[in-house]
């Protein structure tokens, strides 16, 4: 049985079948997941860090003090919508990892209506574009979790999505069970952008953030050709 039409067999079983949540496999009559388990989403609300956004006490600063003395951040300003723990966590793993592409409509509703609780607003944003992936790992993978993401985000918003701003040199190894050094070497000179991107304000986004490094380093060719740069994730590991 090849792998498409396994891929093929397990989606189609998943719609017939009756609605189960993703996460505790609790019958549910809509939707991924029952209402306890989106209870148990730990959302990030203000104040957090503006580059990093780990929280810090309410005060007139938007920076915290790690990430000032850094002052490596080729972003002007990193929002996660959720921590990287369960049952987000599981979600992730399925939509990235197992073909359920499909969650990327429950996925990206969460960011969407986070977004309108802390207030930020995206009228003034140019274009939207994902953190790529190599074309010989897309063809593995068969699509890009960000690049769903971004799609269903810039429909809602009605803002111009780009998926051919960014380009990946090669196929580089996993960042995955890479430590954070190895992680900036891995990726160091992967990414480039042709256009000129002057004057243009742009959302860049990713499903986690990790060390940041993989963004920074498409923020990074993105800012070289002039572009202004929000980095939006689905989540944060701590």
């Amino acid at each position: 049985m090849s792998s498409m039409f396994k891929k093929a067999l397990k989606t189609f079983t998943d719609i017939i079948l009756p609605n189960l949540c993703f996460v505790c496999e609790e019958k549910i009559t809509s939707g991924h997941i029952c209402n306890k388990c989106m209870e148990k989403i730990e959302f990030l609300f203000p104040p957090l860090c503006k580059l990093c956004s780990r929280p810090f006490p309410a005060t007139k600063k938007l920076i915290c003090a790690k990430c000032k003395s850094t002052n490596a951040y080729p972003y002007e300003q990193l929002i996660c919508i959720t921590a990287y723990k369960e049952p987000i966590a599981s979600l992730i793993h399925l939509f990235k990892y197992e073909n359920y592409s499909y969650l990327s409509e429950t996925l990206s509703t969460l960011m969407i209506k986070h977004l309108a609780r802390i207030g930020f607003k995206l009228s003034d944003y140019d274009i939207i574009t994902p953190v790529p992936m190599h074309k010989a790992k897309l063809r593995e993978r068969g699509y890009n979790q960000a690049g769903l993401l971004a799609e269903r985000i810039s429909k809602h918003f009605n803002i111009s999505l780009r998926n051919d701003i960014i380009s990946v040199k090669s196929v580089r190894t996993s960042q995955v069970k890479l430590d954070k050094a190895r992680r900036k070497e891995n990726l160091k000179n992967l990414f480039e952008v042709e256009e000129n991107m002057q004057g243009k304000n742009i959302m860049l986004i990713d499903d986690i953030f990790t060390t940041g490094q993989t963004v920074r380093e498409c923020a990074y060719a993105l800012k070289q050709k002039g572009a202004r740069i929000t980095v939006l994730t689905l989540a944060k590991t701590q």
